[in-house]
């Protein structure tokens, strides 16, 4: 019966730490999405709007938006 509690207490605190584990990793990567990605996007976005006001840049510039969308979602298809 000790034994059975000893593992059982190991389980549940592997559980727990892993779950802190998981909750850093996620407020970590939030940081950086919004320490780093976020003003690249911006700055991209903001760059492909002076592109489009030229009429020989407008295809770079949609580039610029299609890459500000890829830097704010990675793993997302952006379609503009």
């Amino acid at each position: 019966m000790i034994t059975f509690i000893f593992i059982m207490a190991i389980l549940i605190g592997i559980l727990v730490l892993g779950f802190c584990f998981h909750l850093v990793g996620s407020i970590l990567k939030l940081v950086l999405k919004l320490a780093i990605c976020l003003p690249c996007a911006v700055l991209c976005a903001a760059v492909g709007v002076i592109f489009c006001c030229t009429l020989l840049l407008i295809p770079l510039g949609l580039a610029c938006f299609k890459l500000a969308g890829f830097i704010l979602h990675p793993l997302k298809p952006c379609m503009i």
